[in-house]
């Protein structure tokens, strides 16, 4: 029997010495882009103005939104004018607008890099007083574009 085993055992030896492991590697890469989006826009603002009152009318809304860390960006609230336009004589009515937080060069943020939090922009809208206008609607839109 142990002639046998010891036989078996020499046979098997060339086999065992071809045995092996073999491996390679992979890498995984992941790519993340600049990307920014609005969680939330500005809501859209009504007031009512009277010519007569000595005060400005002043509202504001907001916008939340948010980037992905350092990413570079630019905030910009646009109206076409600073004009409210009305819709049935055409007089118009002057508006300004300003942001807070007043970081922002005129109504432009050019140095925005997040920490990947979201961000609240808020609009402040205000119509002069004293403005000659008639009895109408009027509107103008405003746009907010995020530039990453």
């Amino acid at each position: 029997m142990k002639k046998l085993l010891a036989a078996a055992v020499i046979a098997a030896a060339p086999f065992a010495a071809m045995a092996g492991t073999v491996s390679d590697d992979f890498t995984i890469t992941a790519n993340v882009a600049e990307k920014c989006v609005i969680l939330s826009g500005p809501a859209d603002i009504t007031v009512n103005y009277d010519p007569f009152d000595t005060n400005p009318v002043t509202a504001s809304t907001s916008v939340d939104y948010d980037c992905v860390k350092q990413t570079t960006y630019d905030i910009t609230v646009q109206g076409q004018n600073g004009v409210l336009t009305g819709a049935t004589y055409g007089e118009s009515l002057t508006y300004n607008l300003t942001t807070n937080p007043a970081s922002l060069t005129g109504l432009t943020d050019t140095n925005g890099i997040v920490a990947g939090t979201p961000e609240t922009l808020t609009i402040d809208v205000e119509i002069p007083a004293g403005q000659n206008v008639s009895v109408d609607t009027y509107t103008e839109t405003v746009d907010v574009t995020i530039t990453y």
